[in-house]
């Protein structure tokens, strides 16, 4: 009996995991948020700074 209720559970979790991933995917929702997270991290890129490398070799800041 303990088995069947663990498998009744694991197929509840892998059912609803399925689902999750289905209506991530129908509405395209991680290219959504990759789209809103882009402002955030052109904000953390500008913020950055930067070691450039000279034509020489030396680098510069």
């Amino acid at each position: 009996m303990i088995v069947l209720k663990l498998i009744l559970i694991l197929l509840g979790i892998f059912l609803a995991l399925f689902l999750l991933t289905l209506i991530i995917y129908f509405f395209n929702l991680d290219m959504k948020l990759a789209a809103a997270m882009t402002p955030v991290m052109h904000k953390y890129y500008d913020w950055q700074k930067r070691k450039r490398k000279k034509a020489d070799g030396k680098e510069k800041e």
